[in-house]
């Protein structure tokens, strides 16, 4: 395929005003969040405890409380998240709020119906999902966002979440958002996010990463570089091996059926132009069986 025709822009169709189903096996998610670096692969080397930062200026600047008060500088910075554990319970999160949170920003739920939330069976509900989802609230709530106005001395500090609350004893949860940044879960540009694909893809964080990022994309999108698919996964390798990584997790996405593309080349830097993209959770996972 001639690279350079798929490089002529493509109209963006808007997904706004669309009805979505949601449900535990899938979540509505703001593509900021999914085109961006702040749920990554995270290897057996990667420092967990560090915090990384994050300019994400151009992502966030159209949020209600940049708007109201001017700021137009926004960071994110806290422990680096995973896909395989702490994307689910940012689902959860969303899915939690979304349903009980616009009339208060603390909900208290069981551990069960929390979990559940998260695409989670009831058949997992023991002693070591209660530790994993207790260490991703912990992660998840590490995040700080810090908006800043540029040249002035004003800026606000807040959090993806600002407490997270797991009771053993009780067995229940308490969740508290910031009521500053609801529109956070529901900027107009939403994307349907299947928890389900993602379980098709165990173990597999680098091609989960490039699902989140690839479902995001609009109708018939320019070929994707590489380079910017090493930006949003972060890996800590060197090029070749995060490029041989990422051809990997793109032949996986098309072995469970999920997009249809090709790899092509131009001035010393690999694309991947695709074809199709079966968003449709059924067809993706029918497809994958």
């Amino acid at each position: 395929m001639d690279l350079s025709e798929k490089l002529l822009p493509a109209e963006q169709e808007p997904l706004n005003g669309q009805l979505l189903q949601i449900n535990s096996a899938t979540s509505v998610q703001p593509n900021v969040l999914l085109r961006t670096g702040v749920f990554t692969p995270v290897g057996r080397r990667t420092n967990t405890n560090e915090l990384k930062a994050m300019d994400l200026s151009q992502d966030l600047v159209h949020l209600e409380i940049c708007q109201k008060e001017g700021y137009d500088s926004v960071a994110v910075k806290g422990q680096r998240l995973n896909v395989e554990t702490d994307f689910k319970i940012w689902c959860g999160i969303v899915l939690v709020f979304s349903k009980y949170g616009y009339a208060s920003n603390i909900v208290k739920l069981s551990f069960g119906e929390f979990a559940k939330h998260c695409g989670y069976p009831s058949r997992r509900f023991d002693k070591n999902l209660r530790r994993q989802i207790g260490g991703s609230l912990e992660r998840i709530q590490s995040q700080s966002l810090t908006f800043r106005r540029k040249n002035a001395e004003k800026a606000v500090h807040t959090g993806m979440l600002l407490r997270a609350m797991y009771d053993g004893e009780e067995d229940v949860v308490e969740l508290m958002a910031d009521t500053t940044l609801w529109d956070l879960y529901n900027l107009d540009y939403q994307v349907l996010v299947s928890l389900r694909v993602l379980d098709k893809l165990p173990r597999a964080e680098v091609a989960q990463c490039l699902y989140l990022f690839f479902t995001s994309l609009p109708n018939n999108p320019h070929p994707v570089s590489f380079e910017r698919l090493r930006e949003r996964l972060r890996l800590e390798t060197s090029k070749k091996e995060a490029n041989r990584k990422i051809k990997n997790g793109i032949k996986k996405l098309e072995s469970i059926g999920y997009i249809k593309g090709d790899f092509a080349v131009r001035n010393g830097e690999q694309y991947y132009l695709i074809g199709q993209r079966y968003k449709k959770l059924d067809a993706a996972v029918s497809s994958g069986k």
